[in-house]
């Protein structure tokens, strides 16, 4: 995420460079097509500010969280979508490996670009590092299940 966007930035792109129209958009959050456009423009071309109760339907309007993500990097934060985790002994096994091969290849990856930091390995090590959040993210909702049903069955 490039912190030097402004958070208007982020939004007219996640409003006006959407695959659905801004008039789709305004429909499935509810407000006038009209002020959605406007939200969306840069600061110097429209007063209309944009309501923090209005992000959430337009994360999932647009199903983009850029302004999520650039937000939480503003304010020190990474943001991570939480995957669904696995039910069954086999899934376990996989998802170990899964996880195992995607720290392998971040630190591979972090490693590369600690040798020749360019654009190119920053969006590879970017990537990488946000697929192990990713996995571990999962893991910890996984294990927290696992462990909410131990618990019960004990009881």
């Amino acid at each position: 995420m490039n912190r030097q966007q402004t958070i208007k930035t982020v939004l007219y792109q996640t409003i006006h460079r959407s695959k659905k129209s801004v008039e789709q958009i305004a429909d499935e959050m509810g407000i006038s097509a009209s002020y959605l456009y406007r939200a969306g423009l840069p600061v110097d071309e429209s007063g209309v500010k944009f309501p923090v109760e209005h992000l959430t339907p337009l994360v999932k309007a647009t199903k983009n969280p850029a302004i999520l993500e650039h937000l939480a990097s503003l304010n020190g934060y990474i943001l991570v979508k939480v995957p669904k985790y696995r039910d069954s002994k086999r899934d376990e096994i996989d998802m170990v490996d899964e996880y195992q091969e995607a720290t392998t290849k971040a630190l591979r990856s972090l490693k590369e670009f600690f040798n020749n930091p360019d654009m190119n390995t920053y969006q590879n090590v970017d990537a990488a590092l946000k697929e192990v959040m990713s996995r571990s993210a999962s893991a910890q909702r996984y294990v927290d299940k696992r462990m909410s049903g131990q618990i019960e069955m004990e009881l």
